[in-house]
């Protein structure tokens, strides 16, 4: 191995996660952002977010594999591998739309209560999000408080960001019933609410059956990655074995090797994950 080229590759590494994380921390939050710690290097932390981290990681293994192996296909598999993977072997995705649906009921159900105790729609949504709100959605809910308390934007304006937030069909179903709410003036709410929270807890209970199924094929992608990585060890340490890859064929080979395997992973993907669905309240539909 080439200690020069390694010691270029890592600092090429550095370079990019200084620049990524000065990036990250001058960008500018939006006005309906919550408000960040004061700190300049607590707010970088807090603005430097799991892609950015992940592209830095990628990045960095790509300069680190073509600076041991001076192979360029090698280099850009590993780096859209290390940026790839994490998404298809987690199923992160699904777990944080249960978590963020099962807060989402958790939250009706109490809005409901306050409406049965009497309180306006708009006092039953601001005090909504100061009694121990769910964490997935806590900051939108926040948000909607506030805009309602401090902004008095019209109340289906800050709904309809809040669907925006929640960013979920579902979240569209609750802020559109609460808009038909704040319309009728609140005849009926608490009855509305509590038939879509127990839809919601339907749909909770359906996305977690299939998600078990989906399983099984995010267990067949770590399966076949880990005999990838086992084959990628073999190769790094028997170099005569690998020695035909070195050559311009050998690298077009490989890439179709490479191209056949990202394929069958994002098919394996594909049917391990569930389509996000479609919105029916977005920016489109606002009212000038």
């Amino acid at each position: 191995m080439n200690v020069n080229a390694l010691l270029a590759a890592l600092s090429a590494a550095m370079i990019l996660g200084g620049v990524t994380w000065i990036v990250a921390a001058l960008r500018r939050p939006s006005p309906d952002e919550p408000v960040r710690p004061s700190s300049r290097w607590t707010g970088a932390l807090a603005v430097l977010t799991a892609h950015h981290r992940l592209i830095t990681l990628a990045v960095a293994a790509a300069v680190a594999v073509f600076a041991a192996t001076s192979w360029p296909v090698a280099a850009i598999a590993i780096g859209v591998a290390v940026f790839t993977l994490p998404k298809a072997v987690t199923g992160r995705a699904a777990k944080e739309r249960i978590r963020k649906l099962e807060a989402l009921e958790q939250w009706t159900r109490r809005l409901t209560d306050l409406l049965v105790a009497g309180r306006a729609l708009e006092q039953a949504l601001e005090l909504s999000a100061a009694r121990n709100v769910p964490p997935a959605i806590a900051s939108p809910v926040a948000a909607l408080a506030r805009r309602l308390r401090v902004t008095r934007i019209p109340t289906e304006d800050a709904l309809r960001l809040f669907a925006d937030e929640i960013d979920d069909p579902i979240g569209d179903r609750i802020a559109a019933a609460l808009i038909l709410v704040a319309r009728r003036r609140g005849r009926g709410a608490s009855t509305v609410l509590q038939q879509l929270a127990e839809l919601v807890a339907k749909d909770v209970a359906d996305r977690q059956e299939v998600e078990a199924a989906r399983a099984e094929h995010r267990t067949t992608v770590r399966w076949i990655i880990g005999i990838l990585g086992a084959f990628s060890v073999l190769a790094v340490l028997q170099k005569a074995y690998v020695a035909p890859f070195g050559t311009p064929l050998g690298q077009v080979v490989l890439g179709i090797v490479a191209l056949f395997y990202g394929v069958t992973l994002l098919w394996l993907h594909r049917l391990g994950s569930a389509a996000p669905g479609h919105r029916f309240l977005n920016a489109a539909d606002r009212k000038p």
